[in-house]
């Protein structure tokens, strides 16, 4: 799948992802990755420029018009935004904000629309009776993320898809969520893609993780061996300023980060990742695809196997001064540097 302009660098490039049921992918990567582009194309917000959106089977990313309107009712696929404040209506109580989709949807009479709203507050830990006549502002922000899920899950979703559901949680409000997410896939089945900056939240419930560095998957796979032993250079990188998820003998963030300056194609082709690698050699001059290493993982890097021995030996990588065809990293051969 790619989203963006013709004429620019894509927003998203050639991302394949797939969640499958009662399963937690996570989907990590810095600001400007493409982490919630990737979510509102996936829910249809905004169409992918090629490639195609496949849910349960049927192809959801050509639907117009009426079998639009029809699919998003259904409720099967449900996307819980970033920002409660500004994705609740202020003007609407907690009750008729967790409601709404099913007064959209239309198929519910208003008796069994009440039990649905009371059912899917209790799911989440909030008290309907206390809090379903309070307006948005008048609840904490823990509470407000968690009417933002009830009101994601009360259609009974499929497919729920949770950007940064736990941002702006203190550690007790957001325990509380990651084991209502976990509980939601292992009681109803259903599948969740959880968008998140907090690695350490995802590696005690995802199963599997993609890791999205400027509209491109460079890595993926499950998430212990991902976190325990990346095969990414970004990858590292992202977990080496991470702490809580960091392994004991995993490189740190220092050598993990160029000694010199890249080499000037960097900056318009090739390897995403080439501007900020302290690796990059003449062949990353072709942008990576994604390839199988190992049982269900993927990585997007020219040297998968040899980038780590680097670091093991305590050899900083070295780039050569000269014109960037020539430009070669310690540890790159005359073939791959292109002479």
């Amino acid at each position: 799948m790619a989203f963006g302009r013709r004429d620019a660098r894509p927003v998203l490039d050639g991302v394949e992802l797939s969640v499958a049921e009662g399963e937690i992918v996570g989907v990590i990567g810095e600001t400007g990755s493409g982490k919630t582009t990737l979510a509102r194309t996936a829910v249809g917000l905004v169409p992918p420029r090629s490639g195609r959106v496949v849910f349960d089977g049927r192809e959801i990313s050509g639907l117009r018009g009426r079998s639009l309107r029809a699919f998003r009712r259904s409720g099967r696929l449900s996307y819980a935004f970033q920002d409660p404040l500004r994705a609740l209506d202020p003007e609407l109580t907690v009750r008729r904000a967790v409601a709404e989709p099913l007064a959209v949807a239309g198929d519910l009479g208003d008796a069994e629309i009440a039990a649905r709203v009371d059912e899917a507050l209790e799911t989440v830990g909030l008290d309907a009776a206390r809090l379903g006549d309070r307006l948005p502002g008048a609840i904490s922000g823990g509470q407000r993320q968690r009417v933002l899920l009830a009101r994601a899950i009360v259609t009974r979703p499929r497919l729920l898809i949770a950007d940064e559901p736990v941002s702006a949680l203190d550690a007790s409000n957001r325990n509380r969520v990651l084991r209502l997410l976990d509980r939601l896939r292992t009681e109803r089945g259903m599948a969740v893609v959880v968008i998140s900056h907090d690695l350490s939240s995802l590696a005690g419930i995802a199963d599997r993780v993609a890791v999205l560095y400027r509209g491109r998957v460079v890595e993926q796979g499950p998430v212990r061996e991902v976190f325990g032993r990346p095969l990414h250079p970004y990858t590292a990188l992202l977990i080496a300023s991470a702490p809580s998820v960091r392994a004991g003998d995993g490189p740190g963030a220092a050598a993990l980060r160029p000694s010199a300056e890249p080499p000037a194609w960097t900056a318009r082709e090739g390897c995403v990742f080439g501007h900020r690698c302290p690796f990059v050699i003449g062949s990353c001059r072709t942008a990576p695809a994604p390839a199988p290493v190992g049982q269900g993982r993927t990585a997007a890097c020219h040297r998968v196997p040899q980038w780590r021995e680097l670091v093991a030996g305590a050899t900083p990588p070295v780039t050569a001064k000269g014109p960037p065809e020539l430009v070669a990293a310690a540890g790159e051969t005359d073939k791959e540097a292109g002479r």
